[in-house]
């Protein structure tokens, strides 16, 4: 079976979590969203400066060599796609192709660079997006560890 594969970055490679605490102080379930986004927001780098996921090299080592894209979701307005870029292109390399989109616009973005002879396979940490991604006709590796995710991948044929 041949397959393209996109990881996403925010919980999978990038720990927002953690860069969520750095700079509100808080967790983010224990704040809203509507006070969460503007302090974000006027965090200067705030994508850029997120560290690495505990395992998220562990992961990226076993992909890179299937040339994976990022797919990363956006927040609203238009600072934070030029951050993500930066971080990828920083840690990943400047040739590593990435998507910034809304995450709903995940599947049909990914659809768009996806030969016609090929699966498209998601690596993400958010769970609701499988359904839309799945329907699509594409294979959802739902991420809650680098280990379970290689594993995954390896059943797949990686």
């Amino acid at each position: 079976m041949n397959y393209t594969l996109f990881l996403d970055l925010d919980g999978v490679l990038a720990d927002f979590e953690n860069g969520v605490l750095l700079a509100t102080g808080r967790e983010t379930g224990t704040m809203s969203e509507k006070v969460m986004w503007p302090i974000l927001a006027r965090t200067k780098g705030f994508y850029e400066k997120l560290h690495w996921m505990s395992d998220g090299k562990l992961l990226w080592d076993f992909c890179k060599n299937y040339e994976p894209i990022i797919i990363t979701g956006l927040p609203l307005g238009s600072w934070a796609e030029p951050q993500k870029k930066a971080w990828c292109h920083r840690e990943l390399g400047k040739d590593v192709e990435v998507i910034a989109c809304m995450t709903r616009e995940k599947p049909q973005k990914a659809w768009e660079v996806t030969p016609e002879d090929q699966i498209a396979v998601l690596v993400d940490d958010r769970i609701k997006i499988k359904e839309q991604w799945e329907a699509m006709g594409g294979v959802f590796v739902f991420h809650t560890s680098a280990e379970s995710s290689i594993s995954q991948l390896k059943a797949l044929g990686f």
